[in-house]
């Protein structure tokens, strides 16, 4: 499952009925102030991708939205990385905007989910073989 981290309900709801839209079937949860949107993997690459780039018009207006609320110009300093557990808990693990945005500028969605993946098994159920074997 691909997934999508939202702080405001009305910018969730427009991604969830775009995608709606393009038949693909979504998964919301709410855990908090944070709410999170799954979509299936196998869905339609470029519908996926024009997805990816609406998100981040989504991402931009939460920014402003969040700006204008705190009264201040300043940016949001908070990001995390959602992890999927082996008992199906989601946690999130904060990262530094910054680092992220770096991150994010090298590898695709995709790519660090497949790292972060890998990071949890390896943290979840050791393999103390070597890499060489």
């Amino acid at each position: 499952m691909l997934e999508y981290i939202f702080f405001n309900k009305k910018t969730c709801d427009l991604f969830v009925k775009s995608a709606t839209s393009s038949e693909i079937k979504t998964i919301v949860d709410c855990a908090g102030d944070i709410i999170t949107v799954r979509l299936p993997e196998d869905s339609d690459e470029i519908v996926l991708e024009k997805l990816e780039d609406y998100y981040d018009e989504l991402m931009d207006i939460e920014r402003t939205l969040a700006q204008q609320q705190d009264g201040s110009s300043r940016d949001i300093h908070a990001a995390g990385i959602t992890v999927q557990l082996k008992d199906g808990r989601n946690v999130y693990a904060r990262v530094s905007p910054e680092l992220l945005s770096k991150v994010m500028q090298s590898i695709s969605t995709d790519e660090l989910n497949t790292l972060v993946c890998a990071i949890t098994e390896a943290v979840e159920d050791p393999d103390e073989s070597s890499l060489c074997q």
